[in-house]
């Protein structure tokens, strides 16, 4: 029993870990693309295989729970939660991995007035992340309801963001590449908070046995 114990929470603060370097990638490719330091892309790229590397062991050590200590109720619902939440994780990784790669693209090129719309919008993605990783390590839901409210903000600004930066591509031609970027990268940090959200539905479940839609 103390060895599924040990298990269990060894596999818990892993995640949280994995967690923590999600939120800490994201933040730095914003930064990185933001003040175009190319010292902080790197740092991002080349975190992107702890990442990758989380995701695989963990997997690994949650199957092997599942199938040696065959776990019930709360027990299942985390092991779950955490096989769920490892990939949503990665694929936060991935997209920080991406900014990273696009500030390096554009370390050559001349930096237009928009790139400040990403700054916001970067900084509330990762208030996300770190949210629900706090959430899943302490397993209390007091907080998510903030989630639903942080991926509104979202949705309206990358809309509204692309608006603005597509009326200054048509009043500044030469910027049409650069401001691609741009867009793409509002794009990525929108879907890092759907998946946060995510994430966020299945601490939630893990917690009360209950599901939620939080979006």
């Amino acid at each position: 029993m103390q060895r599924f114990l040990d298990d269990i929470e060894a596999l818990v603060n892993e995640t949280v870990d994995m967690g923590n370097l999600a939120s800490e990638m994201i933040e730095k490719s914003v930064q990185a693309i933001v003040d175009g330091n190319l010292d902080l892309a790197d740092e991002v790229i080349d975190e992107f295989a702890r990442i990758d590397r989380y995701d695989h062991e963990i997997e690994d050590a949650a199957i092997r729970i599942l199938t040696i200590y065959q776990p019930t109720a709360m027990d299942t619902r985390t092991v779950a939660t955490i096989l769920k939440s490892i990939t949503y994780l990665e694929r936060i990784g991935k997209y920080s991995y991406n900014i990273a790669t696009a500030t390096k693209y554009l370390a050559d090129k001349p930096m237009f007035e928009p790139v400040h719309l990403i700054q916001p919008v970067g900084e509330v993605a990762v208030r996300m992340v770190k949210l629900v990783t706090k959430a899943f390590e302490e397993k209390s839901v007091d907080e998510l309801d903030k989630i639903s409210e942080m991926d509104d903000y979202l949705d309206k600004t990358m809309r509204e963001d692309l608006m603005k930066i597509v009326d200054f591509i048509n009043e500044n031609d030469q910027s049409a590449d650069v401001c691609t970027y741009y867009i793409t990268v509002i794009k990525y940090l929108e879907r890092v908070g759907d998946h946060a959200c995510k994430m966020a539905e299945k601490v939630n479940f893990m917690v009360t046995g209950m599901r939620a839609h939080i979006a």
